[in-house]
């Protein structure tokens, strides 16, 4: 498999498991973060500094609505929405990883792996 596409699945997996996700999953029968909460995760991971913040907000705004679309889209089989889903997660995780240093880029693949692998346990 492509290392962007492992990226981008394991993105997926920390928008979808991360502790703060599962908290709001509780609030809202769902899985997913704020834009804003991803934010905070994100920034507290990899100390993000404010212009890495600036820059980052929006992609993680569009992050959240391209995502929460393909979610609520009924046409078209599983299979199709979730290549859409990866699609989408590997245009993601490429803008998100452009802003980082290579160092936040390292440990963010590690943590996107950590995600993946507890999302395949469950």
């Amino acid at each position: 498999m492509k290392k962007s596409s492992l990226i981008a699945l394991a993105l997926g997996a920390v928008i979808a498991f991360s502790p703060a996700a599962q908290a709001q999953e509780k609030k809202e029968g769902r899985g997913r973060q704020t834009p804003e909460e991803r934010m905070k995760q994100l920034s507290e991971a990899l100390k993000l500094t404010d212009e890495q913040k600036a820059k980052l907000a929006p992609i993680l705004k569009d992050e959240g609505e391209k995502l929460r679309a393909i979610y609520a889209d009924t046409n078209g089989s599983r299979e199709e929405k979730g290549k859409k889903m990866q699609d989408a997660r590997k245009e993601i995780t490429a803008k998100v990883t452009a802003v980082l240093t290579p160092e936040q880029v390292e440990k963010y693949e590690k943590i996107q792996a950590e995600m993946a692998a507890k999302r395949k346990k469950q």
